[in-house]
C-alpha cells in the first residue's frame, strides 16, 4: 500500500489532516504513512497565495522514491489570480462553480505534470473553504458555544440545501461569517482552536454524509490507496 500525502494551504488544514482526516482513515483499515504538509511561503509562514510557493511544497514529495498518492487541501475562497493558479481567468468562462473548481483542479494537476510525470496526484479544492464543513451539524458541533452563536449558524444552515454552498463573496465565506457570530456575541473566532474543536464534535461522519463533493474526495483516496 502506497503513503499518503496531503499538500494543505495552512496550518488550520494541517491540524484538519492531522486530527480528523489521519485517524479516520485508519479505521477504514488503511496500513500506510499518512501526513501533511503545509504550502510554505517563500517570506515565511504557510498559504496558498503564489504558484511557486506550491511547487517548492510539492516537489520534493514528488521526488519520493515509492511513488506516494499526493492530494492537496486548499480552498476555492480567495484563488482568484494566475499569480495563484494559471488558468484562474479562464475558469470564468464557466457560470457554475463547481465547474470553476473542477476546471481549476485540472490546471493544478497540470502544473504537477509539468514538474514531473505523476500517477498518483488527486488535486482537490474545497467549495469555498474548509471552514464549509464546520457546518455540518450545529447542534452537535456548536454544542460548547453559547445559544446565540448556535442558533446564528444554524440560520444559515437553513439557507443552504448543501452547506458546501455556503457561498465565498468577500463577506459570506463561511469564516467571514464565523468571525461575524462569534464576533456578535463578544468572542474571537480562533480558526485552528476553534475550528479542530468544532470539527471533533461535529464528526468527520456527519461532515461526510452533509458534503457529497469532500465525501467522493476522501472515498476516492480510499479506494486508490486500497488499490496500491
Amino acid at each position: 500500500m502506497k503513503d499518503l500525502y496531503f499538500i494543505v494551504e495552512g496550518e488550520t488544514e494541517l491540524e484538519f489532516v492531522n486530527k480528523i482526516l489521519i485517524p479516520y482513515f485508519y479505521t477504514k483499515g488503511l496500513k500506510c504513512h499518512i501526513q501533511g504538509y503545509p504550502i510554505t511561503m517563500s517570506g515565511g509562514g504557510h498559504g496558498f497565495n503564489n504558484i511557486q510557493h506550491f511547487v517548492n511544497t510539492i516537489t520534493p514529495v514528488l521526488n519520493y522514491n515509492n511513488e506516494p498518492v499526493i492530494t492537496t487541501l486548499v480552498d476555492y475562497f480567495q484563488l482568484n489570480s494566475e499569480r495563484k493558479l494559471p488558468g484562474y481567468n479562464d475558469s470564468l468562462q464557466y457560470a457554475l462553480t463547481d465547474d470553476r473548481i473542477k476546471f481549476l483542479e485540472s490546471k493544478l494537476n497540470d502544473i504537477v505534470q509539468n514538474i514531473t510525470p505523476y500517477r498518483f496526484f488527486i488535486p482537490y479544492i474545497q467549495k469555498h473553504e474548509m471552514e464549509t464543513l464546520l457546518f455540518s451539524d450545529p447542534e452537535e458541533g456548536f454544542d460548547l458555544e453559547s445559544e446565540k452563536i448556535k442558533n446564528s449558524v444554524l440560520e444559515i444552515c437553513k439557507q443552504y440545501d448543501n452547506v458546501e454552498d455556503i457561498n465565498g463573496s468577500e463577506h459570506g465565506a463561511p469564516s467571514k461569517r464565523l468571525n461575524a457570530i462569534y464576533k456578535a456575541d463578544g468572542k474571537k473566532y480562533e480558526k485552528i482552536i476553534d475550528g479542530i474543536d468544532i470539527a471533533e464534535l461535529t464528526g468527520i461522519e456527519k461532515i461526510l454524509e452533509k458534503c457529497p463533493r469532500f465525501k467522493n474526495w476522501i472515498e476516492t483516496l480510499i479506494d486508490i490507496l486500497k488499490q496500491t
